[in-house]
């Protein structure tokens, strides 16, 4: 994967409930985040959703806190097409998050086979190279941002908005009128686009996502499942006028 590729929209799960993941994996998106970091997803679940999207032909990354590498070759041997390691604060969490996806001498992976020989892996297993993508949401990643972005064997970095926002005392409803943060959210995209990576970020609707991908970010999550849900319900009681009679 690398930033000559079209811009992709993916879509979120939170809620690890299988028909959920079917439903955003035959939504048209192109790809889909399982969120093992802020999500419901015990291990098992998040092997059951990475299998789902599997089926369904939707590239499945899987987001993971720097304390959960220990998860990536399992998820890896699930069938995960990538990693979204969250809350990198500098250059050795970004290696440490490829090696866990790479097998000896590159890395640490051990090997299992991809889903135990169900899904097909490069006759060398040590070509297998699945996306890896680090979060720049700290005060200590923005400031090594270059530095992470050099870093071998990374797709790209994600932007995390509202954590980036409390690392500058933000609320993330201040965030966009804030020049600091404007500023690490546009190095980040740039650090990427000097190196050939995928810039990501997130949005929270789709006039939200148009308007990233128009200032330049490639991968962008629209939303997630819980969010739309929320929203949407919220919205047809506002037009049952429930909300308004009581």
């Amino acid at each position: 994967m690398h930033r000559a590729s079209a811009t992709r929209f993916g879509v979120w799960t939170m809620t690890a409930d299988p028909v959920v993941v079917e439903a955003l994996a035959r939504s048209g998106a192109d790809f889909i985040g399982i969120d093992c970091q802020h999500g419901f997803f015990a291990f098992e679940k998040a092997a059951r959703a990475i299998q789902i999207a599997n089926l369904c032909s939707l590239t499945a990354y899987v987001r993971i806190a720097m304390d959960q590498l220990g998860w990536v070759p399992r998820l890896l041997d699930a069938g995960a097409d990538g990693v979204i390691a969250a809350m990198v604060e500098g250059p050795e969490d970004a290696r440490r998050a490829v090696a866990a996806t790479r097998y000896q001498p590159a890395g640490t992976r051990s090997y299992g086979g991809q889903r135990y020989g169900l899904r097909s892996e490069p006759a060398d297993p040590r070509d297998l190279r699945v996306d890896v993508f680090a979060m720049v949401e700290t005060a200590s990643a923005v400031r090594s941002v270059d530095e992470i972005a050099a870093t071998a064997g990374l797709a790209g970095l994600f932007v995390g908005p509202v954590d980036l926002a409390l690392a500058l005392s933000l609320r993330y409803s201040e965030a966009p009128a804030d020049g600091d943060w404007q500023a690490s959210v546009e190095a980040t995209r740039d650090a990427c686009h000097r190196r050939g990576l995928r810039a990501g970020n997130f949005a929270s609707d789709g006039d939200h996502a148009a308007r990233l991908t128009a200032g330049g970010f490639d991968d962008v999550v629209v939303s997630s499942d819980i969010a739309v849900l929320r929203a949407a319900m919220a919205e047809q009681l506002d037009r049952a006028g429930s909300r308004g009679s009581r």
